[in-house]
């Protein structure tokens, strides 16, 4: 229980920072988005919560099952976070943003939490998955018939992609460091 009101404070606290703080910071009148940079970064830290399967499972295994593993290799956490923020965005925005569920899920794919060079790749997912979750939304609100949606996302994704992308050293950095500190305590109490 402690844990999930931690992570209802930090979401709570993000999302302060990007309405108080961040939209009045601007660059050719975008903003970085401080709570989808936080959802991307949720899922790569925390990632999949099942192993990576060995290649004799993978050889021995039906497609069905190869299949299943597949689209539950994503990271829960990161679509509930990206949920929580969605249900924060629907006031704002005039659709419920599909895409930030499924970036969060999408970037568990992604998981870094064993890799030693991190943060090299960590920049380059943040800008592909910023991308990916502008487009959904550009979709989102092109179904709706909302006029200049296209226009406004060649204008908008890459200089929000790049924005997200220079900020998200400042969010994984912490985020790794406690989910160390977290497996630390964890390994430390099981003694």
């Amino acid at each position: 229980m402690g844990a999930v009101g931690v992570c209802i404070l930090i979401i709570a606290t993000v999302w302060i920072v990007q309405l108080a703080v961040l939209s009045r910071l601007s660059l050719n009148h975008v903003q970085c988005n401080l709570a989808l940079t936080f959802t991307i970064v949720w899922g790569l830290t925390f990632g999949s919560p099942l192993p990576a399967p060995s290649f004799t499972e993978i050889r021995l295994s039906s497609l069905n099952d190869v299949l299943a593993r597949q689209v539950l290799s994503g990271s829960p956490t990161g679509a509930l976070v990206g949920a929580s923020f969605a249900a924060l965005y629907a006031s704002v925005v005039p659709v419920y943003p599909v895409s930030l569920p499924l970036v969060g899920w999408t970037a568990g794919y992604f998981c870094l939490r064993n890799f030693n060079q991190s943060l090299i790749v960590c920049i380059p997912l943040v800008l592909l998955l910023t991308f990916m979750a502008e487009l959904i939304m550009a979709a989102q609100l092109g179904i709706l018939g909302r006029p200049g949606v296209l226009e406004n996302f060649v204008r908008i994704a890459l200089t929000e992609a790049a924005l997200n992308a220079i900020i998200a050293p400042c969010v994984f950095f912490p985020m790794r460091g406690w989910s160390e500190f977290v497996k630390y305590r964890e390994l430390t109490e099981a003694r």
